[in-house]
């Protein structure tokens, strides 16, 4: 049995693919693939050769409502290849839907994709993340609803950034998943610039003279501490999901 975790939030700017990469951290050998306008992780394929790339990307185009408006087989293709790459994994992979994205391919998911799947002895998780955001609570909700029926296990993430889910409200969106938080973290001007460029891959090597020279000591201390701190959070909100994703 193989099992693919597919890392989903309609609502743009809620750290889901800080997530996903979460959980490419927590199972280093687990392929991640993108389905992005453009494609955004990097750093995992960084000096590699062509052939042993780790991230796969599958363009599509970000406006959902130009590809409805098209209509015709070019909307209807539009997930031909990632459907494809979904039915072929061989191991325990990640899949990364970006923003606007998410809603249009699991309403692809029909009863032949399903039955695929169970024939290639596939099973499928899904992890939402949520904000206190209602756009993101809303959506969240829809992808868990519209997967219920074919997804063998799910997750949500309530971050914290934009503040606390009121209790009752995160319960009824998550329904049966299992819920995991990620606090809010206040980080240095450099310390976000250095996650947005990088990532979380890079963290674990980093040392206070990586930065000393650019900010002085105490700025780099703080930064190191953080980042190592951040990554470690990231990984534990998303290690239900890991757990399951490996197991």
């Amino acid at each position: 049995m193989t099992r693919i975790l597919l890392v989903a939030q309609e609502t743009g700017g809620v750290g889901k693919s800080m997530l996903a990469r979460g959980v490419a951290e927590a199972i280093p050998d687990a392929p991640i693939i993108e389905i992005e306008s453009t494609q955004r992780i990097r750093e995992y394929d960084h000096g590699k050769t062509k052939g042993s790339k780790r991230v796969a990307h599958f363009p599509v185009r970000a406006d959902r409502a130009s590809i409805d408006r098209t209509g015709g087989q070019a909307a209807r293709a539009e997930f031909d290849a990632v459907i494809n790459a979904m039915v072929s994994v061989t191991m325990p992979s990640i899949v990364d839907i970006g923003a606007n994205t998410a809603g249009s391919l699991l309403g692809s998911f029909d009863d032949e994709f399903v039955a695929g799947l169970a024939e290639a002895g596939i099973e499928i998780g899904l992890l939402v993340v949520v904000t206190s955001d209602a756009s993101a609570l809303t959506d969240g909700a829809k992808l868990l609803a519209q997967s219920k029926r074919w997804t063998n296990a799910r997750f949500v993430v309530e971050n914290k950034l934009r503040g606390d889910v009121d209790s009752a409200m995160l319960k009824k969106v998550a329904d049966d998943a299992e819920i995991t938080m990620l606090a809010k973290w206040e980080f240095e001007p450099r310390t976000v610039g250095f996650l947005q460029a990088t990532g979380l891959y890079a963290i674990p090597g980093l040392k206070t003279s990586d930065f000393q020279k650019e900010c002085g000591f105490s700025e780099a201390r703080r930064m190191v501490s953080d980042l190592k701190g951040f990554r470690l959070a990231v990984m534990e909100a998303v290690r239900p999901a890991a757990v399951w994703l490996a197991s």
